[in-house]
């Protein structure tokens, strides 16, 4: 028997893997459950190992399949990659980026595609900060993080992250004047952390000792948290760079001028061999505007 599997037995495999269900991978995959089922065992005999563990309520991945499965999603996404590369007649570069950097990066975008009209930016926003090149079939990304340390990696810094307290100007009497940690502790506090680590940071450097306000309202990401101080609901911690057109256009305002940098940035990546005149294109366009 031929021991490079089939393109179907690699697909069975991916949607069953994720899914550990052949119910939820026949529905994924638009087939019958028993189609995914003989799938399945086929290439467990092609391979001569055992992918799945069988019991009543389900399937669990062996060591086998839990080594297999990145290595199965590399080698799909190259693929699909290869194929975007040679039939698509414009270049396409397909960019992961954090949902709160989007207000910032998008009139750059639009920007770049009036400039460059041959090359095409597909934008994906995702709530996590970081992107795994091996298993999602990005051309690049843009990463908050420390400076990144990869050979494998080209890295650029956009911007260094620097945070003040920033809210709706209609949530303070008096907008002239910076406000004391006292006077802070009057308002609900907005966090986009779960250590509340945004506001702890501006504290510690602006020696308010251990003052905290007693009202605090917890949100998944630094975006939906200074929605909310934009509607007025409180005061966040906010990236002043990122905030500056809600600034200016004064739907935010800076309760106290001190602003604190965190030592992280975004950046954006990619893989060296990844690396086209597209993407130095892009790369030179962000770092120049």
């Amino acid at each position: 028997m031929q021991i490079t599997p089939t393109m179907k037995e690699l697909k069975a495999f991916l949607a069953t893997a994720k899914s550990l269900s052949f119910t939820h991978a026949a529905k994924t995959l638009n087939v019958t459950q028993g189609a995914v089922s003989r799938q399945i065992i086929a290439l467990e005999e092609r391979l001569q190992v055992s992918l799945f563990t069988r019991h009543a309520r389900g399937l669990i991945l062996t060591n086998k399949g839990q080594q297999f499965l990145p290595l199965v999603e590399q080698a799909m996404n190259q693929i699909h990659q290869a194929v975007s590369a040679i039939t698509s007649d414009k270049q396409t570069i397909k960019l992961k980026a954090p949902s709160c950097i989007t207000t910032w990066l998008l009139p750059k975008l639009m920007a770049f595609q009036q400039c460059y009209p041959d090359i095409d930016v597909e934008l994906t926003s995702a709530i996590n900060h970081n992107i795994n090149f091996a298993t999602e079939a990005f051309s690049a990304g843009i990463c908050y993080d420390s400076e990144p340390h990869s050979n494998t990696l080209m890295a650029q810094l956009l911007f260094e992250e620097a945070l003040s307290p920033m809210c709706a100007p209609s949530l303070l009497i008096n907008k002239s004047q910076d406000l004391s940690a006292d006077q802070l502790c009057q308002f609900t506090w907005l966090h986009a952390t779960q250590n509340q680590s945004d506001w702890r940071l501006w504290l510690s450097e602006s020696d308010s000792g251990n003052t905290f306000s007693a009202q605090n309202q917890q949100f998944a990401t630094l975006d939906l948290a200074v929605s909310a101080a934009i509607q007025g609901f409180g005061i966040a911690v906010g990236d002043v760079t990122l905030a500056q057109q809600d600034i200016e256009s004064n739907r935010l305002m800076m309760p106290h001028s001190l602003t604190v940098k965190s030592g992280k940035g975004y950046y954006l990546v990619c893989p060296h061999e990844n690396m086209n005149n597209s993407l130095t294109l892009l790369f030179k366009w962000l770092k120049g505007t």
